[in-house]
């Protein structure tokens, strides 16, 4: 296939971008592979060779090594998406995930409109196309701020849970059992007072509950709000939320 000038520029910047993306992405790689990344560790280790592969078939002028790179370009930028934009909120202090995490993330999105200019270089919508995938490249950005503006984060805690003689029940929420780190949130719930005699463990004058499922909402990198979900995995309990200013205590190891 005979390029044009413009579009021999572009493929040497599409090849100089991809190496440089597969050596910063390499040690991603190697983590998810020896520790597994919730349910996308496959994809994280079939794309990576695939833009080996790309790189190979770039190298060798081939259009379908442009059209791999792109698929394999937009597939990472989706993936990495969430983990950029918990980066960038609660992270952006951590310099090494600049090169590692961002620095790839960046090449990527930037893969997407290279590519869609090179295969689109000599069509008569060329302009539109490329406008296109510029901002489509740029949406990724946008998605992350707007997403970041009202979101939830799911894990799991130990609850020491206190029932007074009033009726209240005072819950101590920790990282685990002999962690000093806790904070403390309270409710008159008679339904959460019934599960906890019912399910926790009982040991000189409170309850314990491990693994218990909580889900914090935030607004960029300030809590808004706690909500109990389940305990041990398996049992339901009353949805209670609790506002930020009703949560007492050092809560910055709920942080995401």
């Amino acid at each position: 296939m005979k390029q044009t000038e413009k579009q021999k520029k572009i493929r040497l910047i599409i090849i100089i971008l991809t190496i440089v993306g597969l050596i910063s992405f390499l040690s991603q790689t190697v983590t998810v592979f020896a520790y597994g990344i919730d349910n996308t560790t496959d994809f994280y280790l079939l794309l990576y060779p695939m833009l080996f592969v790309s790189l190979i078939l770039v190298f060798a002028k081939s259009k379908f090594g442009i059209l791999l790179n792109l698929l394999t370009s937009i597939s990472y930028s989706i993936l990495l998406t969430n983990e950029v934009g918990k980066y960038l909120t609660f992270d952006f202090q951590n310099s090494i995930l600049i090169l590692v995490l961002l620095l790839p993330y960046l090449i990527f999105l930037s893969l997407i409109p290279l590519s869609i200019i090179y295969l689109t270089d000599k069509t008569e919508n060329r302009i539109k196309f490329q406008l296109t995938s510029i901002l489509f490249a740029l949406g990724f950005f946008v998605f992350i701020f707007l997403d970041r503006m009202d979101k939830d984060y799911s894990r799991t805690v130990f609850v020491d849970a206190v029932l007074k003689s009033n009726g209240i029940v005072e819950l101590k929420l920790k990282p685990g059992f002999a962690d000093s780190r806790e904070f403390y949130v309270k409710t008159n719930s008679k339904e959460l007072e019934k599960i906890i005699k019912e399910k926790g463990e009982f040991i000189q004058g409170s309850y314990f509950l491990s693994n218990t499922r909580i889900q914090t909402n935030y607004k960029f990198d300030k809590l808004q709000s706690l909500t109990i979900i389940e305990f041990n995995k398996n049992i339901e309990l009353p949805k209670l939320t609790w506002n930020v200013n009703e949560i007492n205590g050092n809560y910055d190891f709920i942080r995401p």
